[in-house]
C-alpha cells in the first residue's frame, strides 16, 4: 500500500471512529444478520440430514436397483437372479456397500392381534456392512448367514411378547398362491428407528425366504432389489442409471421410495430459500439506509474536498476502504458469534423435548429427531459472506456516487 492509500485507509478508519453511533448501528446489523441467516441454514440442513439419515439407514438406502415388476407393484412372487456379472456391475468405488434383498410379505398372530410383517431376506453380512443393523441388537445376536431364524424389532417383540429362543409362527404366500405356516427361532430383536420400523420390517437369510416361496433355495441368488448406499443423491446418476440398464433393474432414489418424507424435506429446502430471500431484503434495507445517511451527513465534508481539489477517484476511493473496513469488522465479529453458537449447539443440539411433550414423533415409518444437530456447509457460509461484501460496496458505492453529484452541483 502506497503512502497516498494509507493515509486515505486512516482517514477512512477515522471517519468510522468519529461515527461511531452509525458505524456500529451499520455493523451490528451485517453481524446479526450474517449470524441469523447461517444459523438458520444451518438448522434446517442440521434437520434434513439427520431425517435423511433416519431414511437411509430404515432399509432403504440412497438408491435401489429393483426387479422391474417388484418396481412397480412390489410384487413378491418376481425375484431374478443376481449373478456373478450383475455382482461385478456394483463394485464401484462410489457405492460403499450393497445389499441384495429378497422380500417376503407375511404376518403373525397371537392372542394379542395379528400384525403384517415385511419379512426381508438378505446376506448379514453385507446387510450388516450396508446398514449396520447388529450395532442395533438389544438382545440376541445377528445372526450368520448359515443360522436359521429372525430377528424381529423390539416393538414385534414387546407385542406379542417374543424373547430370543422362543418359536415364531410367520404365516405367509407362496409362489403357488397357497397359505402356509412356518416355525423361526428368534436369534435376535433390534432397536432403531422408532416403533413403525421396528413393528413392520423382519429379517431372515434370503435361502430361507426363497425355500418359503418356492420350497427349496436356488443356487442362484435372488432378488427383488438391491440397496446402495453411496455418499448421498447428488453425483454419479449416470453410472447409476447404466448399471440399471445393464442388470435389468429399475433405479429407484430414496425419494421414490419415501416421498412423503422427500416431500418432507423438499418443504424445509423450499423454507431455507424463503428465510434466505427475507433476510437478503433485511440485510440490503439494514446497511443501506444508514450507510446513506451516514454519507448525507458528511455532504458539507465532500463538498469542502471538491472545493479544494481532490479528485472524484480519491474520494470513491476512500468510500471503497471504509466498505472494506466495516466488512472485515462486522465479518469478523460474525465469525466469532458463529463459531461459539454453532459450535455449542452441534455438540449439545437443539432439543424438542417440550414441543414433542416427550412424546415420539413419527411421520412415514421414520422417527423424527428429538435433538437438532445443525450442520454448517462451507458453501453456504461462502454464498453468504460474498452476498453480504456484495451488498456492502454496492451501498457504499450509491452513497458515495449520491454525494458526489450534490457536492458537485451545489458547488
Amino acid at each position: 500500500m502506497n503512502g497516498e492509500n494509507r493515509y486515505l485507509a486512516k482517514l477512512a478508519v477515522k471517519n468510522i471512529r468519529r461515527n461511531m453511533g452509525r458505524s456500529f448501528f451499520i455493523g451490528l446489523s451485517v453481524t446479526l444478520s450474517v449470524v441469523m441467516a447461517i444459523w438458520i441454514l444451518a438448522f434446517f440442513d442440521g434437520l434434513n440430514h439427520q431425517i435423511e439419515n433416519a431414511v437411509v439407514a430404515g432399509n432403504v438406502g440412497y438408491w435401489q436397483l429393483q426387479e422391474p415388476a417388484y418396481a412397480s407393484t412390489t410384487d413378491p412372487l418376481s425375484p431374478v437372479s443376481w449373478t456373478k456379472e450383475k455382482d461385478d456391475l456394483v463394485q464401484k468405488k462410489f457405492i460403499k456397500s450393497y445389499s441384495p434383498e429378497l422380500i417376503l410379505d407375511g404376518y403373525i398372530s397371537g392372542p394379542e392381534g395379528n400384525a403384517a410383517l415385511q419379512i426381508v431376506g438378505v446376506d448379514f453380512n453385507l446387510h450388516q456392512k450396508t446398514f449396520g443393523l447388529d450395532k442395533s441388537i438389544i438382545s440376541g445376536v445377528w445372526p450368520k448367514q448359515t443360522d436359521r431364524g429372525i430377528v424381529i424389532g423390539k416393538d414385534t417383540a414387546e407385542r406379542f411378547q417374543y424373547a430370543v429362543g422362543d418359536q415364531m409362527v410367520v404365516n405367509f404366500q407362496d409362489a403357488k398362491g397357497e397359505l402356509r405356516s412356518e416355525l423361526l427361532p428368534v436369534l435376535g430383536i433390534f432397536h432403531q428407528n422408532g416403533r413403525s420400523f421396528e413393528r413392520k420390517y423382519a429379517y431372515i437369510s434370503g435361502d430361507t425366504v426363497e425355500e418359503f416361496l418356492f420350497g427349496a433355495s436356488s443356487p442362484q441368488v435372488m432378488v427383488h432389489r438391491v440397496v446402495l448406499m453411496t455418499d448421498g443423491l447428488n453425483g454419479n446418476t449416470k453410472d447409476l442409471k447404466e448399471i440399471a440398464k445393464l442388470t435389468g433393474t429399475k433405479l429407484r432414489s430414496w425419494k421414490h421410495i419415501n416421498p412423503e418424507m422427500g416431500v418432507v424435506l423438499d418443504f424445509h429446502e423450499g423454507l431455507i430459500k424463503f428465510f434466505f430471500v427475507i433476510i437478503a431484503i433485511t440485510v440490503t434495507v439494514t446497511i443501506l439506509t444508514p450507510v446513506s445517511m451516514l454519507w448525507q451527513e458528511r455532504l458539507s465534508e465532500i463538498r469542502m474536498m471538491t472545493i479544494i481539489g481532490v479528485p472524484r477517484k480519491k474520494i470513491w476511493r476512500l468510500g471503497m476502504l471504509e466498505a472494506g473496513a466495516m466488512t472485515i469488522l462486522s465479518g469478523s465479529a460474525a465469525a466469532i458469534l458463529l463459531t461459539a453458537i454453532i459450535g455449542f449447539h452441534s455438540r449439545v443440539g437443539i432439543h424438542f423435548r417440550d414441543i414433542s411433550q416427550g412424546q415420539t414423533l413419527e411421520r412415514a415409518g421414520i422417527q423424527l429427531p428429538k435433538i437438532v444437530y445443525p450442520l454448517l456447509l462451507p458453501h453456504q457460509l461462502v454464498i453468504t459472506y460474498i452476498f453480504v461484501v456484495f451488498i456492502m460496496f454496492l451501498s457504499y458505492a450509491l452513497a458515495v456516487r449520491s454525494v458526489i453529484k450534490k457536492s458537485e452541483v451545489v458547488s
